[in-house]
């Protein structure tokens, strides 16, 4: 984290410009929740760099333009095509001047994110930008594992070369570096899965306010893993993730407020929480607010919402919506009875489960 700071304030001297105590912690926090999952703490942070912006500041003007484009950009970066264009032409050249003259860390990775320049990202984490590192690493790692045909020898490698660049931000103290090294230990990406010290670094993490890592140690309580299950700890750290705006700590604290599991029974918050999660993009949180949609749980019945979210998330690949899916069209439900689609569901329920048989016969059936 000390060298992260160090790349910050040397960013913020070349420029010249007066950084007070306040705006450089709102670019260091804006730049480690944008991919931590704590929509409300990067919420605020944009604000600040937002308002320093409009005040002139370059380096936030380049960072505010960059990011407006961006599907899920803060309120307060949405400018209009005017303003973008006159910050990135009033910054674009001394952020350009950084990387090229002083090798500048952060000054490479901004300007990767506003080409999506991937061998600019890669330049930026080989030179200790750990934001740089994180995204570098977790793009390299999506892109072998989500290929067809890669070669384990390939997987292998990637997974390697990952959990060097997450260690490396991890051993800075960085947030998101703990947690996706913490993953690595319970997935077994280039190590052998270790829950162990996959709770040390989720735990290092939710120290320092990581959504997701508090919400794993909420499923490490609930779950029994490395800890003695207790559903009431388990409730009590989903509640923290959820409160961070985090869409998983929303629908694990959701469900247990569903069910009344360590806390107290609660089916309309629950809902509530439900559809905050679903509307993040969340589609386990889709599914279980088309359920209780669809026999009025918490809320009023909605047979025709219900069905829509089900569509919604099976369309995204979740096997539990195909399935509900399915069972509208076998009874008529929301859906004209319709027994041929039904079982297409089902079997396409079963690929995304891994049924290489219900694979195949959908692409026989795809083939006709």
């Amino acid at each position: 984290m000390k060298k992260s700071l160090t790349v910050a304030a040397a960013l913020f001297a070349a420029f010249t410009l007066f950084a007070s105590e306040k705006s450089s912690e709102a670019i260091k926090t804006l730049l480690n929740t944008r991919a931590s999952g704590s929509p409300k703490v990067y919420e605020e942070a944009a604000k600040t760099v937002a308002a320093d912006a409009a005040e002139g500041k370059l380096l936030q003007q380049f960072i505010v333009a960059v990011f407006s484009r961006e599907k899920d950009a803060p309120r307060a970066f949405r400018i209009d095509e005017e303003t973008r264009t006159k910050y990135l032409d009033a910054s674009r050249d001394k952020i350009r001047a950084l990387a090229e003259r002083r090798n500048n860390p952060l000054a490479y990775y901004l300007l990767s994110l506003e080409t999506n320049d991937f061998d600019l990202l890669k330049k930026a984490a080989d030179a200790g930008n750990v934001q740089a590192m994180n995204a570098y690493a977790t793009i390299s790692l999506a892109q072998v594992m989500g290929g067809s045909h890669v070669s384990s020898n390939t997987i292998a490698k990637a997974m390697q070369a990952s959990y060097g660049y997450f260690k490396r931000a991890a051993d800075q103290g960085d947030a998101n570096g703990l947690y996706n090294l913490g993953m690595c230990y319970m997935r077994g990406y280039s190590v052998e899965p270790d829950a162990a010290r996959a709770k040390e670094c989720f735990l290092a993490a939710a120290k320092l306010n990581h959504p997701e890592a508090i919400n794993n140690i909420g499923g490490f309580y609930r779950d029994g893993i490395e800890m003695e299950r207790s559903p009431e700890r388990a409730a009590h750290w989903f509640a923290m993730s959820a409160d961070l705006g985090n869409s998983y700590g929303e629908l694990n604290y959701a469900l247990a407020l569903l069910r009344g599991d360590g806390v107290v029974k609660d089916e309309e918050r629950a809902v509530r929480m439900l559809k905050s999660s679903a509307q993040k993009g969340n589609v386990d949180a889709m599914n279980a607010w088309a359920e209780c949609l669809h026999i009025g749980r918490g809320t009023a019945k909605d047979v025709g919402a219900a069905v829509r979210l089900y569509r919604k998330a099976a369309d995204r690949g979740l096997a539990a919506a195909m399935d509900n899916y399915a069972d509208c069209y076998e009874r008529g439900d929301g859906l004209p009875r319709n027994q041929e689609a039904a079982n297409i569901w089902r079997m396409r329920a079963r690929a995304a489960r891994g049924d290489r048989n219900a694979a195949a016969w959908l692409r026989a059936q795809s083939g006709k």
